[in-house]
């Protein structure tokens, strides 16, 4: 069996919106509230605000400025010498 904050990070990420209540979640696990805050705060993909557990995006962002630097050293490299000679 999986502990309970893997449970509940696999729950929220299966959501169809990636965003479960706090209450929600103490219901279904059958545990208080505050300890479902506790243990997806102690998750580094997981985020609490306004009661409400949801997935974090740096993963997304960190992805989005690693192919923009990626497009911007192809410019510099290829495009720009062509340019300019």
């Amino acid at each position: 069996m999986m502990p309970l904050q893997m449970q509940i990070k696999h729950s929220v990420l299966a959501a169809n919106n990636q965003v479960l209540t706090v209450e929600y979640l103490s219901k279904k696990y059958n545990v208080s509230a505050e300890y479902i805050v506790a243990l997806a705060e102690k998750n580094k993909d997981l985020a609490v605000a306004n009661e409400v557990v949801m997935v974090k995006r740096e993963k997304a962002l960190t992805a989005a400025f690693a192919g923009a630097g990626v497009v911007l050293l192809f410019g510099i490299v290829v495009l720009l010498p062509g340019l300019v000679g």
